[in-house]
């Protein structure tokens, strides 16, 4: 019941986070690294990232899914429209690219879940935890850096 619990936790979590990318919301830098830094906490703090039985393998999985958590991320980030109002305010909200791409996350991570499952690795829920906490403070980082490049410019949203 303890990995059914976790498995829906992390599914509403995915749910939220992409429910609000793609719904206009102000960015506010300081908040950017807590939800990541807190899921992978949790993450490490369960244990169980690498299966015991295949450890090697359950690793190597577990790096690359990092690895492609990562680049997805940076490239959701890279997708997302970010304008500064007259005001001063900051705000972001995802675009049809970035639908995509997090689309093309979805394919890639249920690829590496799938050749695990097949090759009998059985990690804890502490791998997906890690795995989207990798991917929210990529997505996260670069819309932080791309927030401070509109520092001195100020656009009107479309």
């Amino acid at each position: 019941m303890h990995e059914a619990l976790t498995g829906l936790i992390v599914a509403a979590v995915i749910v939220f986070v992409i429910a609000r990318r793609f719904t206009r919301r102000r960015v506010d830098e300081r908040r950017l690294l807590v939800i990541p830094l807190v899921i992978g906490g949790i993450g490490i703090a369960q244990g169980g990232a690498v299966d015991p039985h295949h450890a090697a393998l359950s690793a190597g999985l577990l790096a690359a899914e990092i690895v492609a958590a990562l680049l997805l991320g940076l490239g959701l980030g890279a997708t997302m429209h970010i304008w500064r109002e007259p005001s001063g305010g900051l705000w972001s909200r995802g675009t049809w690219a970035t639908f995509g791409i997090f689309l093309a996350s979805i394919a890639v991570r249920s690829g590496l879940f799938g050749a695990g499952y097949a090759a009998g690795v059985r990690p804890g829920s502490g791998a997906i935890l890690i795995s989207v906490a990798a991917w929210l403070l990529a997505q996260n980082a670069v819309i932080a850096w791309r927030s401070r490049e509109l520092q001195t410019r100020v656009s009107v949203q479309p």
